[in-house]
């Protein structure tokens, strides 16, 4: 089975576009961070959702609040992704699968993780995410994953993910940075290649 695929930070029709085309598994959303240019308000995520076709929508989220999670479980999002805290409170209020994301190796996070049911998958993203930095391949090798799917982002574009794929065998790579037109938006030849790329990647 190949490799499954989520292009991340979607903020126009033209990239629900790109990836109606594609076909990737997962499409991701930033949301509640307005740290991140790519960062949109609920209302108009919850449009772009609903123009998805066949497409997991994947709402990412930084250390969310409970208020936050109710509002993600009511506005049509398959999986709630999860950097920095989670707390117990937002944790309860979750009605999605989580795939929770790091951007290091906290052991004693990656533990708790480990025992708690929602949480389907995991992602290791650089230490700065967004920033087109790639992760420690070599320590996501070693990573105990604990029956979770391990979705591996940071740094990866067209020409390294096939490379990407090799080295760490995850279970699915996502990329925003790597496949962006300099002004904003998705490139859409750069989208068809990561996509084609990490689909026959042995």
């Amino acid at each position: 089975m190949s490799v499954e695929v989520k292009l991340c930070g979607m903020t126009t029709p033209a990239d629900i576009e790109i990836v109606n085309r594609l076909k990737p598994e997962y499409a991701g959303f930033v949301l509640f961070f307005p740290k991140s240019r790519r960062c949109l308000d609920i209302e108009k995520a919850a449009a772009l959702v609903k123009a998805l076709d066949g497409v997991k929508a994947v709402a990412v989220t930084v250390s969310p609040t409970p208020e936050q999670a109710e509002q993600i479980n009511r506005s049509g999002f398959d999986f709630i992704q999860i950097h920095g805290e989670l707390s117990e409170e937002t944790y309860n209020c979750i009605e999605l699968p989580i795939i929770r994301a790091f951007n290091d190796f906290p052991v004693g996070e990656l533990e708790r993780s480990h025992r708690l049911d929602k949480i389907k998958a995991y992602l290791f993203d650089a230490a700065e995410p967004g920033s087109g930095k790639r992760c420690d391949w070599n320590a996501l090798v070693r990573l105990p994953r604990g029956g979770k799917k391990l979705f591996l982002a940071g740094g990866l574009d067209p020409e390294n993910v096939a490379r990407a794929i090799g080295a760490v065998r995850p279970d699915a790579v996502d990329v925003s940075s790597g496949i962006e037109l300099p002004e904003g938006g998705k490139d859409a030849a750069k989208a068809e290649s990561f996509v084609r790329n990490a689909r026959f990647a042995q």
